[in-house]
């Protein structure tokens, strides 16, 4: 299994562990709300409990003021208070509704309190009638202290019985906060390591992949080394081999000439012969120039210039050093490579009829730049090299190569104006660069 398809798995599950622990910790949470939805309503029973007792306690308040005062105030408070016990009744008969056990003992309260506030209202009514005396009165007030007792009673045991189920549910909801806690940790941490993995795996991958490009561009270097090698070694045998044969052929043929003037056939086979050798010359000069080798990479820049101007017709303004030192031959041959493709490319796409190229070197790097004012390279097709060095043909990506091998950069910007090409290579400390800067010779050629 490659390393991209192992990453790809360690990222699913990773993901699914997400999901997984995203779905559990929402089964637990929706029991926690739940826990603590049951707490709160312990609370509110216990709360309702406690305001059922306030309200008999209002009542025997409002029942004494009454029996001192006996205002239609008093008696009014007095039904308030009464009207408060009913509401107090009904609020823990709805919390209770789920408790079989409580609902229970909310009757006996209920009744409790309906006796309480049955004697309490005795008391009133005798009141109202005249008829209160102190003896009735004191029997009225014993009977509403035992009721009163009684009261306190079911409540205590109505709050016993909420304490012990809040205990419950607050050990229930502890217990869930904790789960959702360790299933959130657990769930973070294998994530996280299986996230770490799949960041290993994408980083294995990615070594794997400049491992390959690097191995890719080696070949394509060592390619173009080999080419070179090959250029030079057929432009020796032609210029060697092929051109000096033309040449003895083309003395003999002048020799015949100078035997028998006037023959008209004799002078076509010396024209042809001149020219074949002129051609054979110029072919291996393009393929590999002696000058480069000879005098360096001014002087053949120069010279390729000149043909270039002839043969195509682009008028061709450069500016160049006459060096009085030689460039590393690494650096020569790239920067000829460049011009030499850079020229070709003019002539073939841009439809440009006029070029500038200029050479510029100092103590830290040595600049080569070749403009036209052609048609430009297409957007897209721009993009696409910057990005990834695609659709563009193996001219621009060979430039680029060559130009990487020798720790330069490699730029070019077009636009419907024109292209320009901008080369920039290092000075090496172990290589022979200029020091000071020479005079430069200006070049119109057309």
């Amino acid at each position: 299994m490659s390393s991209s398809e192992k990453a790809k798995i360690a990222l699913a599950l990773a993901l699914l562990l997400l999901c997984l622990s995203g779905i559990a910790a929402g089964f637990a949470i929706d029991h926690l709300y739940r826990a603590e939805n049951l707490i709160r309503h312990t609370y509110d029973l216990e709360v309702a409990i406690g305001d059922v007792e306030s309200s008999l306690t209002s009542v025997g308040r409002s029942r004494v003021a009454y029996l001192d005062s006996a205002t239609p105030q008093s008696l009014q408070t007095f039904e308030d208070s009464v009207k408060e016990v009913s509401v107090a009744l009904a609020r823990i008969r709805q919390l209770s509704a789920d408790n079989p056990t409580q609902q229970a003992m909310c009757d006996r309260l209920e009744i409790n309190a309906d006796q309480r506030v049955a004697i309490s209202r005795e008391s009133v009514e005798l009141k109202q009638q005249n008829q209160s005396t102190p003896e009735k009165q004191l029997q009225l007030t014993s009977a509403v202290a035992r009721t009163a007792y009684d009261t306190a009673a079911i409540s205590h045991q109505m709050r016993g019985n909420e304490d012990s189920l809040l205990q419950q549910r607050s050990n229930l909801s502890k217990r869930l906060f904790s789960t959702i806690l360790g299933i959130l940790s657990i769930s973070l941490l294998l994530a996280a390591v299986m996230f770490g993995f799949h960041y290993l795996l994408l980083t294995r991958e990615l070594h794997e992949r400049q491992g390959a490009e690097n191995q890719l561009r080696q070949l394509s270097l060592q390619l173009m080394r080999v080419q070179d090698e090959e250029r030079r070694r057929f432009a020796r045998e032609l210029h060697d081999g092929l051109g000096q044969n033309l040449a003895g052929a083309k003395m003999m043929a002048d020799g015949l000439l100078a035997r028998n003037p006037g023959d008209g056939q004799i002078e076509a086979l010396a024209a042809i012969l001149m020219d074949a050798a002129s051609q054979t010359r110029a072919i291996s000069y393009l393929f590999h120039p002696p000058l480069l080798d000879e005098v360096g990479f001014c002087s053949a820049a120069t010279w390729m210039i000149e043909g270039y101007a002839q043969r195509t017709g682009v008028a061709v303004s450069a500016s160049i050093p006459r060096s009085a030192e030689r460039l590393p031959r690494s650096v020569e041959l790239a920067l000829y490579r460049v011009l030499q493709e850079s020229l070709n490319n003019i002539h073939r796409h841009s439809g440009s009829l006029k070029a500038e190229v200029s050479l510029q070197t100092d103590v830290k790097c040595t600049t080569l730049r070749i403009r036209d004012y052609g048609r430009g390279i297409p957007t897209e097709m721009l993009a696409s090299f910057h990005a990834n060095g695609g659709t563009t043909g193996v001219g621009l990506t060979g430039m680029k190569e060559r130009v990487r091998e020798q720790g330069g950069t490699f730029e070019i910007q077009s636009k419907a104006t024109g292209t320009e090409i901008v080369v920039r290579i290092p000075v090496n400390p172990d290589g022979r660069f200029p020091s000071s800067t020479p005079a430069e010779s200006v070049l119109e050629v057309s």
